[in-house]
């Protein structure tokens, strides 16, 4: 192998190459220094004067005035409007009962049947009597009539001797004044006269006595058959009465007696329910009593159907459970089988408040003695007080906006006040 050899160099020869090297080198260095300053214009180091402030994006929803309400349901009893204690109006051991509880019954149909035996014994007597006082009243009316013909006759022949007597007086009195007959005949004319005149009056008196009397007496006959005639009646009330009958059509709930009891008159016989006409009572808190105006209109879902129903009453006071009984009236005409007693589940809807509706989940978490929501302002979410007039779970019911508000709703997770926004949909 050949080995190099060294050839040493001179002063010129090792001072050119190093010379040639700077010079590249100083012009490599002044294009990167002339390179520098525009890469640096063109990107330049930002600066907290010079950054952008981002927006949180955020949804709204538009407050509304209106009024909130809240949808309840609860547990109601089904009663009849009309429902009566039925008493008896006899006395007497119970023959039969004429119908099962529970059955249908019309208005005057028979339900309970008493033993009629003392009740046909009375009527048979006041037929009786009635007809004693008829006939002691005809046997008077004819002995009255039988009386008075004889007076009557005497009376008219009185009535005829007294106008002769008067006839033949006055003739006397002409004749005399023209001196055809003596003072003692005339005397004698006018006495005749004044005794036929006392005959007629003594006549008429009897006739008028005896006639009185008569009167008298048939009045008295009269009453006693009008007596007679209304214990006849009463005697038949009586009888009908061994009959308890449904003072009204409906449905017979309970019955208080069983064949072979005694019944007293006015004692109990049976419960009757007038079914064509039901209510629905239910009972609720006192403030939600108070929000509900009569006539509020709700719904009675029961065996399967829903009913309209209406609120009739509320009571003033609370029980015992602090809840206060409610009414409501279900519609006429409506085919319900009901069941004394009952239940049924009772739907409507609670007036709460009216403000600006707002959805409950924009409210602001925070003081517990203030109420505050998000609203857009001037591109800003700023915090507004307002005050809860109602909540339904859902929405509420406030004070403090204004219908039209921008509501921040949802709220995004470090919203705070004064914070830029951007309504996005």
């Amino acid at each position: 192998m050949r080995r190099a050899r060294h050839v040493p160099l001179g002063p010129f020869r090792s001072s050119r190459p190093l010379a040639q090297t700077l010079l590249v080198g100083g012009l490599l260095l002044g294009l990167l220094a002339g390179c520098g300053p525009r890469k640096a214009a063109q990107n330049p180091t930002p600066t907290p004067s010079t950054t952008e402030v981002q927006a949180t994006k955020v949804r709204v929803v538009v407050a509304k005035s209106g009024v909130l309400s809240a949808s309840r349901t609860t547990g109601a009893t089904l009663a009849p409007v009309k429902e009566s204690q039925v008493a008896s109006n006899a006395s007497g051991k119970v023959l039969s009962l004429l119908v099962n509880e529970g059955s249908q019954v019309s208005a005057g149909q028979a339900v309970i049947r008493l033993d009629p035996s003392n009740a046909q014994t009375a009527l048979a007597n006041a037929q009786v009597a009635l007809e004693t006082a008829q006939v002691n009243l005809q046997k008077a009316t004819r002995s009255t009539q039988g009386s008075l013909a004889p007076q009557q006759a005497a009376l008219d022949s009185a009535l005829a001797n007294l106008a002769v007597a008067r006839r033949k007086y006055e003739e006397g009195k002409q004749l005399f004044a023209a001196g055809a007959i003596a003072q003692v005949d005339l005397t004698g004319l006018e006495a005749a006269y004044t005794q036929a005149k006392a005959a007629a009056d003594n006549a008429r008196e009897a006739l008028e006595r005896t006639q009185r009397a008569g009167s008298e007496d048939l009045a008295l006959l009269r009453l006693q058959v009008d007596q007679a005639q209304n214990g006849l009646e009463q005697a038949r009330r009586a009888l009908a009465d061994t009959e308890v009958r449904a003072p009204y059509a409906g449905v017979v709930a309970e019955i208080y007696v069983n064949p072979g009891e005694f019944l007293a008159a006015g004692g109990r016989a049976f419960r009757l329910a007038d079914t064509s006409r039901l209510e629905a009572k239910f009972r609720i808190p006192p403030s939600e009593a108070a929000k509900l105006p009569l006539g509020t209109g709700m719904n009675l879902d029961y065996g399967g159907k829903t009913y309209y129903a209406t609120l009739v009453r509320t009571a003033q006071v609370p029980g015992t459970d602090r809840l206060v009984e409610a009414v409501a009236r279900i519609a006429p005409g409506s085919r319900l089988s009901l069941t004394p007693g009952g239940t049924a589940n009772l739907r409507y809807r609670l007036r709460l408040a009216q403000g600006v509706l707002i959805p409950s989940g924009a409210l602001v978490a925070g003081d517990a003695n203030a109420s505050q929501v998000f609203v857009v302002q001037g591109g800003k979410a700023r915090l507004v007080n307002i005050q809860v007039l109602g909540d339904n779970g859902s929405y509420l019911a406030v004070s403090g906006l204004s219908a039209g508000d921008q509501i921040i709703y949802p709220i995004p997770s470090g919203l705070t006040d004064e914070t830029t926004v951007e309504v996005v949909k």
